[in-house]
């Protein structure tokens, strides 16, 4: 499959719509991503689990597809996984997350600290401080 990059450009250079026809356009499942994104980062599913403090058996079906993250979960992984704000906004749209918002106060925290590379423990503080729900509520 191609990446999103390589299908856009190959969109802008084509000089026949054909290439409309093939099956390129549907996006990638979630946990292909999730293991992308741990393999991005030298990471195994342990490894994430640990550092999320996540069930076991929860993480590996988050990791596997079989069952769908809530939103603070995935926030969670963004921050404990040092993801980039993209990184982050995509996972969200693959899980079908509303995306991270400035205009939403508690959003707008969360988008600081995936931008200042704040920790978990940081995150969670800021987000108290701001008298808005903390990542762990969801958990």
């Amino acid at each position: 499959m191609k990446t999103t990059h390589e299908l856009e450009q190959k969109i802008r250079s084509g000089k026949d719509p054909s290439l409309l026809d093939g099956g390129d356009f549907s996006p990638p499942e979630l946990s292909d991503y999730l293991h992308t994104i741990l393999e991005a980062h030298d990471m195994t599913v342990i490894q994430a689990i640990q550092r999320c403090n996540l069930d076991r058996s929860y993480g590996y079906q988050l990791f596997n597809g079989t069952r769908r993250p809530t939103r603070n979960i995935l926030l969670t992984l963004a921050i404990q996984l040092g993801l980039t704000e993209r990184e982050t906004q995509r996972l969200l749209k693959l899980a079908g997350r509303p995306v991270l918002y400035a205009r939403n106060r508690r959003d707008a925290a969360i988008l600081y600290c995936l931008s200042h590379r704040l920790s978990h423990a940081e995150t969670e503080e800021l987000l108290c401080g701001l008298e808005v729900e903390p990542l762990a509520a969801g958990v």
